[in-house]
């Protein structure tokens, strides 16, 4: 829990600061392709060796990408259905906030007890959670009539790290009586296609950017040597 709530914590101070001055892209996109090539790293060299070794690696690779593109298609759906940030938009979006939140909070608990992952999940993910909230807390001022409103209706959706961190430990001992290994494996894979997600959202923007490509190559090159 501890990292969980850090998480919000960092979340929300992007938040605020993405509602008083503005989103910050010539500082966020660095930051946030850091963490996303952490995140990318630990489902590449982490987690699917993990998955493939209880359920093999085609199933593993399937369910991992369906997640993946689950994710991609629900963010396309609910954050980027108009270009324009308004007030009939912004319940979607935090929406989807919500639910990526979520499985912050789960992934960031469910790897709290291994050694790598123990440093490079938090880390990634708060390189991720400050952009988010920078991104969130802009979009929001432009949806609410206050300052005040748009922290707190932002905050709210980061409040799911919370919930997802309180909610693994009982979940996934339920899951596991009940499906055995392909609970965790079904888990596990969700996870790595949500790394993969953060992936895919920070590099298709800007892919051409040095500024985004090198972070994030370097991010993923670091966790694939510690992993060796």
């Amino acid at each position: 829990m501890p990292f969980a709530w850090l998480l919000t914590v960092v979340a929300w101070a992007g938040i605020v600061i993405g509602t008083l001055v503005g989103e910050i892209g010539t500082f966020s996109s660095p930051v946030g392709a850091a963490g996303a090539g952490l995140l990318s790293g630990i489902a590449i060299f982490w987690v699917m060796p993990e998955v493939a070794g209880g359920i093999g690696w085609m199933p593993a690779l399937l369910l991992a990408l369906a997640a993946c593109f689950a994710m991609l298609g629900l963010d396309r759906v609910l954050a980027h259905s108009h270009h324009t940030p308004v007030r009939r938009v912004i319940g979607p979006l935090l929406a989807a906030a919500a639910v990526h939140s979520f499985l912050d909070g789960w992934s960031v608990r469910m790897f709290s007890g291994t050694s790598l992952a123990h440093v490079a999940v938090p880390l990634g993910l708060a390189l991720h959670k400050l952009p988010e909230g920078l991104a969130l807390g802009w979009i929001s001022r432009k949806s609410f009539s206050s300052n005040a409103t748009a922290i707190a209706a932002a905050s709210s959706a980061e409040l799911a790290t919370l919930l997802g961190a309180l909610l693994e430990p009982h979940a996934n001992q339920s899951g596991f009586v009940q499906f055995g290994i392909w609970w965790t494996s079904l888990v596990l894979a969700v996870i790595a296609g949500s790394f993969l997600f953060i992936g895919c959202h920070a590099l298709l923007p800007d892919w051409k950017r040095p500024r985004v490509l090198l972070p994030f190559f370097a991010a993923l090159a670091v966790v694939g040597i510690l992993k060796r």
